[in-house]
């Protein structure tokens, strides 16, 4: 195999940096302007630097400093080990840990979390790439004309199987960010999985509430599938409402903002987009896996069980309350919904299946996508994992 040198340093001093950000796509774009790369050369870079994320404690245990490191990844990238790195992979097989390193490259805890999924070759498709999904803008254009003008302009696509605006876009190097489509408003990005959260919102809603909205993905969302709604977003994180305006005004949706300390009224529905630790969505954020913790998990439960317990006081009688995560964990979805309904009599859950078919949803892939009440998005399928649990309140 031919190694890159150049390339190499560059992959080795992002190795190095990684643990300074958070934000690994704004360090490599620093690198990149830094070293004035090339297309092709960053996505050598990026595919390579998210692949070692992705199997970090196999690359960790057979690299005995960074030049050996970044060589090792280059070679079991392109599959073309040398005599060295073929014989170390051929001793970890021997032994029985290959797959413990290579495929169960997860912080340990998280690791019988996985496991306790089921699947088969469940962690073969934890460290998959996930293809990038769009989410048509229904107010503006229908799936089918999107697809068709995104065919013509060169991308390879399919309709998302459940989402009646999901699109999958297959493998390409080029930007979808700089097609006049987007800049039009005919698509925002957004997981199939997060459309079919969208979903459970009732039908018949007239005012809706989104208290964590962050850049107002679910709130766009929601005001794509269900135009009538009177849409209220807001967030702690106040400076995030430009975005969320900019973002409308391009969709050409009516969503207001406003601070979360001037809401004094009862919604419909208020739907919770929890913090959470983003576990479901590992496959697009490899990195994330090494940041979630016990001690994170357990400041997020408190957080959630707060959010979810003083939002649920801006539901009308009559309204719903919407849970949902981007995480698998069920200490942060059945187990934060069950400890909420024991103390809130008052509230009880509408199946997700019912909400779900009553919103045009394929009966027949519903199994893929619901457990019981709730939303349950499983794995092996072209989409994140999410939760979602809907609460009505009776009195």
């Amino acid at each position: 195999m031919r190694y890159n040198r150049f390339l190499g340093n560059i992959l080795a001093s992002a190795l190095e940096q990684k643990a300074e950000s958070d934000k690994y796509d704004i360090l490599l774009n620093n690198l990149f302007k830094a070293e004035r790369l090339g297309k092709r050369d960053r996505i050598w870079v990026s595919d390579r630097f998210f692949f070692y994320l992705r199997h970090k404690l196999f690359f960790d245990e057979i690299s005995e400093n960074t030049e050996v490191l970044t060589k090792n990844i280059a070679m079991v990238f392109e599959d073309e080990p040398d005599e060295i790195l073929a014989e170390k992979i051929e001793i970890l097989k021997k032994n029985g840990t290959y797959g413990k390193f290579f495929d169960e490259s997860f912080p340990k805890f998280l690791v019988n979390e996985i496991k306790d999924l089921n699947k088969p070759e469940v962690f073969s498709w934890f460290n998959a790439k996930a293809k990038t999904h769009l989410r048509t803008n229904l107010v503006r254009i229908s799936r089918d004309e999107l697809s068709e003008r995104l065919a013509n302009e060169g991308f390879a696509n399919s309709p998302a199987p459940l989402s009646p605006a999901g699109i999958i876009i297959e493998p390409t190097n080029r930007s979808l960010k700089n097609s006049e489509l987007f800049e039009k408003g005919f698509f925002e990005f957004q997981d199939e999985s997060s459309q079919l959260a969208s979903l459970l919102v009732n039908k018949n809603t007239k005012t809706l509430l989104e208290p964590c909205a962050g850049g107002g993905g679910k709130s766009l969302s929601i005001a794509s599938f269900f135009k009538k709604i009177e849409i209220t977003a807001s967030d702690s994180r106040t400076h995030l409402f430009k975005e969320i305006k900019e973002r409308a005004a391009r969709a050409g949706a009516k969503i207001k903002t406003s601070p979360l300390d001037t809401i004094n009224t009862q919604f419909d529905t208020v739907f919770i987009d929890s913090p959470c630790s983003g576990s479901g969505v590992i496959r697009r954020n490899p990195g994330d896996r090494w940041k979630i913790n016990e001690k994170m998990l357990s400041d997020l439960n408190e957080l959630q069980r707060e959010l979810i317990q003083k939002f649920s006081e801006k539901v009308r009688i009559g309204g719903e309350l919407i849970y949902v995560t981007c995480s698998f964990l069920e200490c942060e979805n059945e187990e934060i919904i069950k400890d909420f309904l024991n103390k809130n009599n008052d509230f009880s859950l509408v199946p997700a299946k019912e909400r779900l078919l009553e919103n045009l949803v394929n009966e027949e892939l519903l199994s893929e996508i619901t457990d019981g009440d709730f939303l349950k998005i499983r794995p092996m399928h072209e989409r994140d994992l999410m939760f979602g649990a809907v609460l009505i309140r009776r009195r």
